[in-house]
């Protein structure tokens, strides 16, 4: 991402995404996520726990490249309708 982007992307991310973290359905489908990933941390050993950090650290820092790409290809969907 060159700088611009970057700052339209951190902006976003600080000034725009608190609706997403009020919304009910948001907070309901993440409370899950943690109650499964404390119900399966609570069946396994220490290694265990290790490689189910390291994989989620894994699947979190995908999810934030995809948004990033996402949001590049936003911009560029802009410019070229704003070209029409």
């Amino acid at each position: 991402m060159d700088d611009l982007t970057l700052c339209l992307y951190e902006f976003l991310l600080e000034r725009r995404m608190g609706y997403l973290w009020k919304d009910e359905e948001y907070r309901a489908c993440n409370l899950k996520v943690r109650l499964q990933e404390e119900r399966m941390e609570s069946r396994l050993n220490e290694e265990q726990r290790k490689e189910l950090d390291l994989l989620l650290d894994h699947i979190a820092e995908r999810n934030s490249l995809e948004k990033s790409y996402l949001f590049q290809a936003l911009l560029e969907l802009i410019r070229e309708l704003n070209a029409l």
